[in-house]
């Protein structure tokens, strides 16, 4: 495919299942605002969204027929992974097949795009067979990996989860089947059908990017991926000035706060869900408070988002407080500001987008050694990197990082500038060359 001319502007059209919402659609947003800004033209298709800016957002669902469809794709794969994964509600969601969704291939806003950049796509929003025509359409198809489905089966993690850490699935590298998500003993599973039909996604019009070293790496172990060029790896970008000191000291003190007391924040869309490792969050707690009483009789934890499962931290060891989710996005910076320090205790983490939005105010952050922490976290000068899965020694260096905050390490400064390479417009500067490389070596 030749290249545009010089007199007009590559044009990118962005997917993804939703317009806001969850980690990929905010990076998916930023990234959009972020192309325009670099001089690309770009939009935005979704399925659930645009409703505000039509020019640059449109939703798939273009008519009664188009939602219906939406709904109806939805359930038979849910019906069907319900089906065969044991009647198990507690693991449907950990993974999807793709079987039903949409073919855009022959959408206005595809036949514009020059370059197609395809992030979180699943719940019923593309098929595999429309995945499949995209790529036959002699575009740069660019996919970024906001968790590991295009390399595996038909699981979101290749992990095994427990209370206290993940593991790698043993069935990721051999390609899938015997799922233990499916509870399965067949070689011949969902997963591993899934996984066959998966084999275009390795064809030169993908381009694959990861947004952490250690999410490459395990892409690289896929044996679907074994014929596709290497993942890159481009973080995803943060509003540097939505996230900042500036912003977080224009907003009112969050009426929570007390002087004189520590205040830990934990940020996810739903709390209780194993992989951000509540129970380790639990066992932390329970060692902060063995470890210093005293400092534990003056600390507040801060819980922000979701939790499903009514009283699951009543037994916490810590003084805590809930604010559920927080869709207000300067508040959320209020809240990091007004932090003392930011926790992860996930058992995994593609990228680790609390923790960059965090470290933009100028808070230090906390986090075990999973993954995307480990390229934002400078261990001992914007916070603490912890071997996995410790809560002893989480919690020393917690105690450790409060000590040192009170003698004027891990400032604003420090932080602030240690994530300024994640600033949207750098990203986007760094796509628009990779695409026009794309475009270049396409037939």
């Amino acid at each position: 495919m030749p290249s545009p001319s010089p007199q007009r502007l590559l044009k990118v059209l962005l997917l993804c299942t939703s317009e806001q919402g969850g980690g990929a659609a905010e990076a998916c947003r930023r990234l959009l605002e972020g192309l325009s800004s670099v001089g690309l033209e770009a939009r935005l298709l979704v399925l659930h969204g645009g409703e505000g800016d039509a020019a640059a957002v449109r939703s798939v669902l273009d008519g009664s027929g188009a939602r219906i469809w939406a709904k109806v794709a939805f359930v038979l794969e849910r019906a069907e992974i319900y089906l065969r994964n044991g009647r198990d509600r507690g693991r449907l969601f950990r993974v999807s097949t793709a079987r039903w969704g949409f073919d855009v291939s022959r959408h206005p806003w595809v036949q514009w795009a020059d370059v197609l950049h395809l992030h979180w796509i699943n719940q019923g929003f593309l098929s595999l067979r429309g995945l499949q025509r995209l790529s036959l359409l002699g575009k740069p198809v660019f996919a970024t990996l906001h968790d590991l489905w295009m390399a595996t089966g038909i699981c979101h993690l290749p992990l095994e989860l427990s209370a206290s850490g993940a593991e790698l699935c043993p069935h990721y590298r051999p390609g899938c089947g015997y799922c233990p998500l499916l509870s399965s003993r067949s070689a011949q599973d969902l997963s591993r059908q899934i996984w066959q039909r998966k084999a275009f996604l390795s064809s030169p019009a993908f381009h694959y990017i990861a947004v952490s070293t250690a999410e490459a790496a395990l892409f690289a172990e896929s044996p679907l991926m074994r014929s596709a060029c290497p993942a890159l790896v481009l973080p995803n970008p943060i509003d540097l000035e939505l996230f900042s000191p500036r912003m977080a000291d224009a907003m009112p003190v969050p009426s929570w706060h007390e002087a004189g007391r520590y205040y830990l924040t934990l940020v996810a869309a739903r709390l209780d869900d194993v992989v951000k490792g509540p129970e380790l969050l639990k066992a932390v707690a329970r060692a902060f408070r063995t470890q210093s009483p005293e400092l534990a009789a003056r600390t507040t934890l801060v819980l922000v988002g979701e939790i499903k499962r009514q009283g699951y931290f009543d037994d916490l060891a810590l003084s805590h407080i809930s604010l559920g989710r927080v869709s207000d996005r300067r508040e959320l910076a209020a809240i990091y500001a007004h932090s003392d320090a930011v926790l992860s205790t996930s058992v995994y983490e593609t990228f680790g987008q609390t923790i960059s939005e965090a470290l933009a105010v100028g808070t230090p952050v906390l986090s075990f050694r999973c993954g995307g922490p480990e390229d934002i976290i400078e261990d001992g000068r914007t916070g603490y990197l912890i071997d996995a899965f410790d809560p002893e020694q989480y919690a020393a260096r917690l105690i450790e990082l409060l000590e040192r905050r009170g003698q004027g390490s891990f400032d604003r400064e420090a932080c602030r500038s240690s994530v300024q390479r994640f600033s949207a417009d750098r990203i986007a500067s760094e796509l628009a060359r990779l695409y026009a490389a794309a475009l270049q070596s396409t037939p």
